[in-house]
């Protein structure tokens, strides 16, 4: 936790906004609900609070539709296990459904077998020097001209090994 992988989804959200017709950014997190997965992609898609009564398969149906007619980005951020695309209502991307494309963030391997991922990127802790940069960056250089906040300060930075959202 706490490497940028949240934060790396947040750029390709920003980044895939014009190549595609939506782009529908869903928190799974550990406890996973199928409803509240369904609840915000409706959101997304704007569809009138008429999906609000519907069971998780009307949801699913109507989620479907929708999708099936445009090229979209699904970034599922902080999957703990294997999420049913089809109990959503999300097809898998291929050729016919335009290319759309599904990203997900996790901390398993496990998770990316079972969601059959075709591309894997492992997101590593900064090394010491990177660390010590970004501390600099965000503290600023001239609180760190005093040489005990300086000792300090490193002593710091250390204990953040090397985690963006420590430092």
């Amino acid at each position: 936790g706490g490497v940028g992988k949240t934060t790396l989804l947040g750029t390709i959200n920003n980044k895939f906004k014009d190549e595609f017709d939506v782009v529908i950014w869903v928190v799974v997190s550990k406890d996973l609900q199928y409803k509240s997965i369904q609840d915000q992609i409706l959101r997304r898609l704007r569809v009138d609070k008429e999906w609000a009564n519907q069971t998780e398969e009307e949801k699913a149906s109507s989620i479907d539709e929708i999708l099936g007619q445009k090229k979209f980005v699904l970034l599922l951020d902080d999957l703990w296990s294997d999420v049913d695309l089809d109990k959503i209502g999300v097809s898998r991307p291929t050729q016919e459904n335009k290319g759309s494309k599904i990203v997900f963030t996790t901390r398993s391997k496990e998770v990316c077998r079972y969601m059959r991922a075709d591309d894997e990127l492992k997101m590593d802790c900064l090394s010491t020097n990177e660390a010590w940069e970004l501390f600099q960056n965000v503290v600023g250089e001239v609180r760190l001209k005093d040489s005990e906040i300086l000792t300090l300060a490193k002593q710091i930075c250390e204990k953040c090994y090397g985690l963006p959202l420590a430092l």
